[in-house]
C-alpha cells in the first residue's frame, strides 16, 4: 500500500469513527516508515480518538512526520509551537512550519499561515504577507479566506483600502452562505462604502448573518429595528435581537456546561426523583454496585428524595468512576468544571472528561476540548500526564 493509500485509508476510518482500527492501522504503518500514517496517529493523540489523550506524544510524532515533509505534520507542529501545546513555545519556528505546510498548497494550510501572520499571538504581525497568501487561499476557493481578505482591503491593512474590491470579495463568500462575509456587507451599505448607502440592503445582509446566530449581526440588526432604518421601528424586536447577542456573546465554556446541565447517563431509565432510595437500591450501594452507587450521588445532587449533599455526591461519584463508570466520571468532570460542591478547578475536570470521552462518553469530548480553551500549554500537559498515569497498568 502506498503512503497516499495507507493515509486516505486511514482518513476514511477517523471520519467513520472507526478509531481503534485507525488507531491501530496508523501505529502498523508508522513502524514501517509511513509518515502519512504517522502524522494521523499524531492526529489522534492530540484529539484523543481511540487513545488517550496525549498533546506531548502528538508533538512527538509531528516532529519526526514534518521533518520528512508531511504537510499535515507540518502545520499541525506550527500550531503546537506557537500555542506551547506539548512542546515548548517558539513563535518563529512555529510560523515556518505552518509556512512550509502552506507552500505544499492544501487551502485549509495556506490560510492557517495566512490567519498565523496577523494573529494576536504574532508579536510581530505581517499583514502584507497574509495578503499574498490569503489571495492565494482565496484563488483556491476557501471561502473564510476570501472574508479575511475582503476584511484587509475593507481596513487598509497589508494593502492599500479598496472598498470595491472588499465589496467583491464579501459578496462572493456571503452568497454561499458565509455569515461574517454577509454581515460586512451589510456594514458596507450602511457606511456607504464602496455601494450607495442603503439601509434596506444592509437590514437584508444584517438579518442573512442573524439567523446563523452571528453576535455582531444581531447587534447590528438590533440597531437597525431600534432606528427604523432599513426596517419597521420595532424597540421590542430590538431588545430581543441584543439579548440573544449578549447571550451567545458570553458563551464559551459557561454557556456549554449551562445549556448541558447535569444530565443523567441517557443508557440509564430515571428513577422516580420525588421518592427515596429503595432497600434494594441502598444494599446495592453498600456492596460498592457502581451503577446504585452512580444513581445515589445523582439523587444527592439533585436532592431527589434525600438532602441535597453535593461532597457526599462527589464522594459517590469517586468510588463508580473507580469502578469503571464513565457517567460517573463525567460528572466529576462537570462537578470540577463548575466548582460544585469542590474547589472550582479545570485540570481536574479535564482529567475526569479526558477518561470519560476515552471511554466513548457522549459530550465528554465537548466538554474536555473546552475546558482546554481556558487553560494554560502547561496545564493541558501536565492534565494529560495525569491522564496517562490513570490509564496506564498497576
Amino acid at each position: 500500500m502506498s503512503v497516499a493509500q495507507s493515509g486516505a485509508a486511514i482518513q476514511a476510518m477517523v471520519e467513520r469513527g472507526q478509531y481503534a482500527d485507525a488507531v491501530r492501522q496508523a501505529e502498523e504503518q508508522a513502524e514501517l516508515g509511513d509518515g502519512e500514517a504517522r502524522a494521523w496517529l499524531a492526529h489522534m493523540f492530540r484529539h484523543g480518538l481511540g487513545v488517550p489523550q496525549d498533546i506531548v506524544r502528538a508533538a512527538e510524532l509531528d516532529q519526526v512526520s514534518a521533518a520528512a515533509g508531511i504537510a499535515r505534520s507540518q502545520n499541525a507542529l506550527g500550531h503546537s509551537l506557537i500555542m506551547g501545546l506539548g512542546i515548548e513555545a517558539d513563535e518563529r519556528a512555529g510560523l515556518d512550519w505552518l509556512r512550509r505546510a502552506a507552500e505544499a498548497g492544501e487551502a485549509q494550510y495556506v490560510f492557517d499561515y495566512a490567519q498565523a501572520l496577523t494573529s494576536d499571538l504574532n508579536r510581530d504581525p505581517d499583514p502584507a504577507e497574509a495578503v499574498v497568501w490569503y489571495q492565494r487561499a482565496a484563488d483556491l476557493g476557501f471561502v473564510e479566506a476570501q472574508v479575511n481578505l475582503g476584511i484587509l482591503y475593507m481596513t487598509g491593512q497589508g494593502v492599500s483600502q479598496d472598498f470595491d474590491r472588499a465589496r467583491e470579495l464579501f459578496t462572493g463568500a456571503a452568497e454561499v452562505g458565509e455569515a461574517q462575509a454577509q454581515n460586512n456587507l451589510g456594514l458596507l451599505h450602511v457606511r456607504g462604502e464602496g455601494v450607495p448607502r442603503d439601509y434596506q440592503a444592509a437590514f437584508y445582509w444584517f438579518q442573512m448573518a442573524a439567523e446563523q446566530d452571528l453576535p455582531e449581526a444581531l447587534r447590528n440588526l438590533s440597531v437597525l429595528y431600534e432606528s427604523g432604518q432599513g426596517a419597521p421601528l420595532d424597540e421590542a424586536q430590538a431588545r430581543r435581537l441584543l439579548a440573544r447577542a449578549r447571550t451567545l456573546e458570553s458563551g464559551g465554556l459557561d454557556q456549554l456546561l449551562s445549556s448541558i446541565g447535569f444530565p443523567l447517563d441517557p443508557r440509564l431509565l430515571e428513577p422516580d426523583w420525588a421518592e427515596g432510595p429503595d432497600v434494594t437500591a441502598n444494599r446495592l450501594v453498600e456492596g460498592g454496585d457502581a451503577v446504585a452507587l452512580y444513581l445515589q450521588a445523582q439523587r444527592l445532587v439533585r436532592g431527589g428524595g434525600v438532602r441535597q449533599d453535593l461532597q457526599a455526591a462527589r464522594s459517590m461519584f469517586q468510588a463508580a468512576a473507580d469502578r469503571g463508570s464513565s457517567a460517573a466520571e463525567f460528572s466529576l468532570c462537570l462537578l470540577y468544571a463548575r466548582g460544585l460542591g469542590v474547589p472550582q478547578n479545570y485540570s481536574t475536570a479535564y482529567v475526569w472528561c479526558s477518561l470519560a470521552a476515552y471511554r466513548g462518553y457522549p459530550d465528554a469530548a465537548l466538554i474536555r476540548d473546552s475546558l482546554a480553551l481556558e487553560m494554560t500549554g502547561a496545564q493541558v500537559e501536565s492534565a494529560g500526564q495525569e491522564l496517562a498515569r490513570r490509564l496506564s497498568p498497576e
